[in-house]
């Protein structure tokens, strides 16, 4: 079902913002060692791509359905900022995306700056996952029904997730084993 597949990805989501912060850290002052950029750059990409390919645009036609039968009012109005931030994100990735193609292009970022940015990217995504988890996805549960699901099914082309699906794509294998590495290491930690 549609909805279990929101819930997939979120978790999936949160799995690789876990990891991409572990190596966002090694900017900082002290770290044990040098960032993996082209880790970073590959993260982000996912996190703009997938995203605004399928997850959103299948929440959105979701949420088309739901905004109908809703009547309170602060639920409504809590949408409507899962909508606004899906805008947000999808502007702060591609600044994010820039700014590290930049520092992978020997240009000269400052480092303040680009981790405030992150850090704002980051605490939006948690947050938004978070709005949606229980705001978004219990309405969904609880007020749309198998005909509303099965007419966004048949109106969405199924896009498997190129990072955690069944067929992962060939440009994502080194994040993928970056994001198993790194669990790895928090387990152990």
């Amino acid at each position: 079902m549609l909805i279990d597949r929101i819930i997939k990805d979120h978790e999936h989501l949160t799995r690789l913002l876990v990891c991409l912060d572990k190596e966002i850290a090694n900017y900082k002052e002290g770290a044990s060692r040098r960032p993996r950029l082209s880790v970073i750059i590959d993260a982000l990409d996912y996190l703009h791509n997938y995203p605004d390919s399928f997850h959103h645009p299948l929440e959105s036609r979701l949420l088309a359905k739901l905004r109908p039968r809703i009547t309170d009012t602060e639920l409504r109005q809590k949408l409507e900022v899962i909508e606004d931030q899906h805008v947000e994100i999808s502007q702060l990735t591609n600044n994010l995306i820039d700014r590290f193609e930049s520092i992978k292009n020997d240009q000269i970022i400052p480092i303040d700056a680009l981790l405030a940015d992150y850090q704002r990217y980051a605490d939006l995504q948690i947050n938004h996952l978070r709005l949606e988890n229980t705001c978004m996805i219990p309405a969904m549960q609880k007020l749309l029904t198998e005909e509303d699901v099965a007419a966004v099914t048949n109106a969405l082309n199924d896009n498997p997730d190129p990072l955690f699906g069944a067929h992962l794509w060939d440009s994502y294998e080194d994040l993928y084993q970056f994001v198993i590495g790194t669990e790895k290491e928090l387990a152990t930690a």
